[in-house]
């Protein structure tokens, strides 16, 4: 699971928590905190072992570092919980903190995008593309409100929640404890709860199953795509990660419902795929291993196929492979697209280029990118496997402060503001909710507003979000 940075709070067998997401600020003169939310971003009301405060009591500054403290909204329960263990010294007068624990060091220094710890506005936390399917790719949250680091892996010598994410395959399995992973060169089911290991281990433990992929070579991440509806599995694939010339579309059908007991390698070796090869036209992936190796399907509900991959300095796109038989695809029709700026993908900054994530029920499957450089700004293209359509659902152009896209509800996500600065609820502090269940060819997810109540700002530089993910 990792190593905890805060106090492992409560007990697993202790009350039901509404402990949904925590908004965290790792740097600062103010210190390293954080406080909790439940599934509507409101203050957490059932924290393991944590009692309602019965007076206001205001707090002027987030004290030493180890305690609890309410907040001063009265009876409400919104404390402020400190990184005890994380730091191993006071945060310097200039306001830009040095992390002094070793725990935390390698969690900013191996976590991507920069190579030095140093400093808190060094460390990129609250930029767009740092949470994806299996949370925040830095820093786990338990429901039990505690933040502790992802696994570290011997063989990649950095945190592992990058790889996880890159390598989750877009799939509605009946049972939402598990999950799909296509990683080097092999489809893995295994339990939501264990991609960390598969990870660590190099595909040697944690999974239930797997399928190593016929001429897939190494290079090809999270391409692939289930649909439960349907009954069959898509693999996206070529003969290199890095060139477009040569891609295939396998189709694998009438397999039977997937679940813990199923055994990929006997199911799929039994079936012999319909192979399909890519024509591009338009729309085409750039020669590298951001928009080949991370060209991602999405398997709806009619047998369309969209890809979604993004390429660097250009744009995400979305194209459709439109199906007319059972066995029969037409030709790739060019989608949506989000325009960008940043020239930079996972071929060249990992935790950089496009994401996915899909809706906690497996109906809406989201590509998204940052906008700008640095990872500021977001677009979320979803497309929505029931209504086979893919739409714009957020899309903007600001190039400081980060984007948050998390799970909210069954279907829907949200996008949390992450500032580069200072934030307060009146400002760039809001939220949004979007239900992507209405979506169709011609209606976009419905934008619901879920403003921070008053008193959410942080007092402090760069925060960010993180949902419960383990």
């Amino acid at each position: 699971m990792g190593r905890y940075l805060s106090n492992p709070l409560g007990r697993s067998d202790g009350p039901v928590s509404d402990v949904r997401y925590a908004v965290c600020n790792f740097g600062g003169s103010g210190g390293s905190y954080y406080r909790l939310l439940d599934g509507d971003f409101k203050p957490a009301r059932q924290i393991p072992n944590l009692a309602p405060a019965m007076t206001p009591i205001s707090v002027s500054a987030y004290a030493s570092y180890g305690t609890v403290q309410p907040s001063g909204l009265g009876i409400s329960l919104d404390p402020v919980f400190a990184l005890g263990g994380a730091w191993s010294g006071p945060a310097n007068t200039s306001g830009t903190s040095t992390y002094y624990d070793g725990a935390l060091q390698q969690a900013i220094n191996f976590g991507g995008a920069t190579a030095a710890p140093s400093t808190s506005n060094s460390n990129y936390d609250h930029y767009t593309g740092r949470c994806g399917e299996f949370g925040h790719d830095r820093w786990n949250l338990d429901n039990r409100g505690a933040i502790l680091l992802p696994q570290r892996s011997p063989t990649f010598g950095v945190e592992t929640k990058t790889e996880a994410n890159d390598a989750f395959v877009n799939g509605d399995l009946a049972d939402g404890s598990l999950t799909l992973l296509l990683w080097n060169g092999r489809l893995y089911l295994t339990r939501r709860a264990e991609v960390e290991t598969v990870v660590v281990s190099n595909g040697v433990r944690g999974w239930i199953s797997r399928f190593t992929v016929p001429g897939l070579p190494n290079g090809y991440f999270g391409t692939a795509s289930y649909n439960r509806t349907r009954n069959e599995i898509v693999i996206l694939g070529g003969s290199s990660a890095t060139s477009s010339s040569g891609m295939w579309l396998r189709l694998y059908r009438n397999l039977p419902v997937l679940d813990e007991t199923s055994n990929l390698e006997t199911i799929l070796s039994a079936i012999t795929p319909l192979e399909v090869a890519i024509t591009w036209s338009g729309w085409t992936p750039a020669a590298n291993a951001e928009a080949v190796g991370g060209a991602t399907p999405v398997l709806t509900d009619n047998g369309d196929v969209y890809i979604g991959f993004f390429n660097a300095g250009t744009a995400l796109y979305v194209v459709r492979l439109p199906r007319t038989g059972d066995t029969t695809f037409g030709a790739l029709v060019n989608a949506i697209s989000f325009g960008v700026t940043t020239s930079y993908g996972r071929h060249n900054a990992r935790g950089s280029g496009m994401q996915v994530m899909q809706t906690r029920d497996g109906s809406t499957v989201a590509f998204y990118s940052q906008y700008y450089y640095y990872g500021a700004g977001l677009g979320v293209i979803t497309v929505n496997k029931r209504s086979s359509s893919a739409r714009v659902m957020y899309a903007d152009n600001q190039t400081s402060d980060g984007r948050s896209l998390l799970h909210w509800g069954a279907s829907g996500f949200a996008v949390a503001f992450n500032a580069s600065s200072s934030y307060s609820a009146g400002s760039s502090g809001a939220v949004y909710g979007y239900d992507c269940a209405v979506q169709t060819a011609t209606v976009s997810p419905a934008q619901i507003v879920l403003p921070i109540p008053n008193g959410y700002n942080t007092g402090g530089t760069y925060p960010f979000y993180v949902e419960v993910s383990v």
